[in-house]
């Protein structure tokens, strides 16, 4: 009795010895697992404004390391100067066109983190067109439109604003948003230089209708070549009256599921502003002549 007693005694005196040793290393290596996740997860998030930039020869950038530790230490490094070098504070020079990575290391005690970004260098814009002359958008619509910059390896980003914003807003990167119905304009501006010292630009003539009207419209312009014979200037001008002035929007207003009431209007409006039916027969004469000056060339060869 007294020998079960004293084996039974000296059992729960080991349990808790054991478990008295085992708490605290359990305790300690759960501890040190977390803060080895801590340091990794900090090490993880460190990251630049960019990974990539294009720069214009001349222009600079400066690069940004963000989550930082309070004993961090940055180094910057450019795999070639002579292309892009960049200073202590993290400021890229473009220096000539072509391609080269910045390396960025973090120093965190004894640990490294290395981040790269890719910087290419290209020459300065000469010129800027859009690819279209006239864009044409539904209410409420949004649009991307694109400019054609020379030369092809340019790295310049064009500078985009609408004439009137309330019509058409545009954004950095050439997003159009369709706001109401009217006629406006967008430029595309550059750094390159006029002879008079002005900026060299590109316009865009945006027209806003509904929907269903936009391509009907598109199409209007695109079958009706005799709007070429009159003045740019005073096409626009009556354009714009006629899209600014309330006529847009009350033909668009009109319209119904089967016709459309803006063409209709605004050939109206062209044909009285302008004699299109007049212009269109004196073209068509124009050619009848050609074709038989080109017949009688032909026979008199024979």
């Amino acid at each position: 009795m007294i020998k079960k007693k004293l084996c039974k005694c000296l059992i729960t005196l080991g349990l808790l010895l054991f478990i008295t040793l085992l708490l605290p290393f359990t305790s300690y290596n759960v501890v040190t697992a977390q803060a080895a996740s801590i340091d990794k997860e900090i090490k993880d998030s460190y990251r630049l404004n960019l990974k990539s930039v294009a720069l214009v020869k001349g222009k600079s950038f400066t690069l940004k390391v963000y989550n930082l530790g309070a004993n961090s230490k940055v180094n910057f490094k450019s795999d070639d100067a002579e292309v892009a070098s960049v200073s202590e504070d993290g400021t890229i020079t473009a220096n000539k066109v072509g391609a080269t990575v910045v390396t960025v290391t973090i120093k965190d005690g004894i640990d490294k983190t290395p981040l790269t970004c890719d910087v290419t260098v290209g020459p300065a814009a000469i010129s800027v067109k859009w690819t279209k002359e006239r864009v044409f958008v539904g209410l409420n619509n949004d649009d991307m439109l694109k400019v054609i910059m020379k030369p092809d390896n340019t790295t310049e980003v064009a500078r985009y604003s609408s004439y009137d914003s309330s019509i058409v807003a545009v954004s950095s990167g050439g997003r159009i948003s369709a706001k109401k119905v009217g006629m406006t304009y967008l430029f595309a501006e550059i750094d390159a230089a006029n002879l008079d010292g002005t900026r060299k630009f590109a316009v865009c003539t945006v027209f806003i209708t509904s929907s269903k009207d936009a391509p009907l419209l598109e199409t209007y312009f695109s079958d009706h070549s005799e709007l070429s014979r009159v003045s740019g200037y005073e096409l626009n001008k009556a354009l714009g009256e006629f899209f600014n002035g309330g006529s847009a929007e009350a033909a668009v207003t009109a319209d119904d599921a089967t016709d459309s009431a803006l063409i209709k209007a605004i050939d109206d409006y062209l044909e009285d502003k302008f004699k299109l039916s007049e212009i269109r027969a004196k073209i068509k004469a124009e050619l009848e002549a050609l074709s038989k000056t080109e017949t009688n060339s032909t026979s008199n060869t024979k």
